[in-house]
């Protein structure tokens, strides 16, 4: 049994190594990095059930959500999210390294995170090393050495035979050329050097997986309480904070019923108002709660019970106005895109704004039980992965599109090279929409249109969706204009008559 699992993991190792050597080195982001983290997670995960060890919940999770993760890069042509996938699939599996053999998700913490990009090399190249040491040790039979020695020989001699005899042989010639054409340039060193780096980190996550049965949390000391704030300041800092931050919430709900006065003495136009703040509120509301984690950190031991309820009281009446300080803000940043349209900064602002807001919630948790668990930091990023893998899903790109050209409809302003800028995630929508740019952005659109080239050819390990799309649509854009297509030439870049923090859209009577 116990060669069967050693078997297992080397092959289980060869071939993602093999398999990511062949697809991801020098190749474009598309559909090879799903299929080659889907690989590494099911190698991990056979090695652990030929080993007959259980597949616990958190290897589980971690492995799955890392592969589902991976499809943004086949799905979506964003660079802006294609790097923070890959980095958040590397922290996912060398998460699940780390905490194999654990039973309970509960057993996480925050801290584990700020490890993974130290321990988990370490422990996996460890265990590299320790597989590779057992192999040679188990092969000290003569006649096993010389099959490991006759393989490292021949392999070379039978390459450079085929490389020679296929120029003299036009059947080998046909062989080789249509193995080459189907599989990547195995070009030395450095696809070869790639090969050798994955298979040191898939050899040793194997290796973890099968011989490792109960879990090997790093202990990571606690932060020693060197400092404490007295019972007088806390309270002197919660009541301060709390006042101002609920007179600020009051004067907003005012608004509601009628407008700030200060607005129709100064000047400040509606859409300056809404441009102003929503930065500030999301900062103030992070500084805050960070405020309360501290404070519940350095409460003193000598607190009594009383002390203690009053201070959570405290605590939870200013979590509720940060809440609503961040819808305030959430509010303004949709007051401003009604405004001036649409962009992908403001629309991560709003999914800051959600994150802090789910965050909070959970803070006001912790602390009405009474303390802040371990669990908290873990909930905080389970939150924060989970609106990042909305946002790398949702194309959200082709939503700001459609939503600019909504209200083009209405107003008649399109800011035509803010949508140029986009990546391919937009350029469908554009095509299929381009007919609704107002009348002036139009004729610039259509030329800007008919002037995109069409993508580069992809091998088939390269595929991406909205390449395709942004392929199929170009195409069909330019079949219907036929001979009627305008000559290419580079559009002209729009540039407003004045900045947006001086155009009053409209002013508060």
């Amino acid at each position: 049994m116990r060669e069967r699992s050693v078997t297992i993991t080397w092959t289980a190792a060869l071939l993602t190594s093999a398999l990511g050597a062949a697809l991801l080195f020098s190749a474009e982001a598309g559909i090879n990095w799903p299929i080659w983290v889907a690989a590494a997670s099911v190698s991990v995960i056979l090695c652990r059930l030929i080993s007959h060890k259980s597949v616990e919940l958190p290897l589980a999770v971690l492995v799955t959500w890392a592969t589902l993760l991976s499809f943004g890069p086949a799905l979506r042509d964003n660079e802006m999210t294609r790097g923070p996938v890959i980095m958040s699939d590397a922290m996912l599996l060398g998460l699940a390294v780390l905490v194999v053999g654990s039973e309970s998700w509960s057993a996480l913490s925050a801290k584990l995170l700020a490890a993974v990009p130290f321990l988990a090399p370490f422990r996996v190249w460890r265990a590299t090393a320790n597989e590779a040491a057992g192999a040679l040790g188990s092969s000290s039979s003569p006649r096993a050495r010389s099959i490991i020695k006759g393989a490292l020989l021949s392999a070379p001699l039978v390459l450079v035979l085929i490389v020679l005899l296929g120029t003299a042989d036009p059947v080998i010639r046909w062989g080789t050329d249509r193995l080459s054409a189907w599989l990547p340039d195995w070009s030395f060193p450095g696809r070869v050097l790639f090969f050798v780096f994955l298979l040191s980190l898939t050899l040793g996550a194997n290796s973890i997986a099968s011989r490792q049965a109960e879990a090997d949390l790093p202990r990571i000391p606690g932060l020693i309480r060197r400092a404490t704030i007295g019972l007088t300041e806390q309270r002197m800092m919660l009541w301060s904070a709390a006042v101002v931050i609920w007179i600020f919430v009051l004067l907003q709900l005012s608004y509601f019923i009628q407008p700030p006065p200060v607005l129709a003495d100064s000047g400040v136009t509606f859409a300056e108002y809404a441009r102003r703040g929503f930065g500030e509120l999301s900062f103030a509301a992070t500084i805050v709660g960070a405020i309360i984690i501290i404070l519940e950190y350095t409460r003193p031991t000598e607190a009594t019970e009383q002390d203690r309820k009053k201070l959570v009281r405290l605590e939870i009446a200013l979590l509720i106005a940060l809440v609503l300080v961040l819808f305030s803000a959430f509010r303004r940043v949709i007051l401003y895109e009604q405004a001036y349209g649409f962009t992908t900064a403001r629309l991560f602002a709003q999914a800051y704004m959600v994150v802090m807001c789910l965050a909070l919630v959970a803070l006001g948790i912790e602390v009405a039980r009474g303390s802040i668990s371990i669990a908290f930091g873990r909930r905080v990023a389970e939150i924060a992965l989970g609106v990042f893998t909305v946002l790398v899903f949702w194309n959200y790109e082709a939503w700001i599109v459609n939503r600019n050209i909504d209200r083009a409809t209405q107003n008649g302003k399109f800011d035509l090279d803010y949508a140029m800028s986009l990546s391919k995630d937009a350029i469908p929508t554009l095509i299929s929409r381009r007919s609704e740019i107002p009348t002036d952005k139009r004729g610039l659109a259509e030329a800007w249109l008919s002037c995109l080239p069409l993508p580069a050819e992809r091998r088939w390990f390269e595929w991406n969706r909205s390449i395709r799309a942004t392929d199929r649509a170009l195409r069909a854009a330019k079949a219907s204009r036929g001979a009627s297509q305008p000559p290419c030439a580079t559009p002209v870049r729009i540039t407003p008559p004045s900045p947006p923090d001086t155009v009053a859209l409209k002013t508060y009577d």
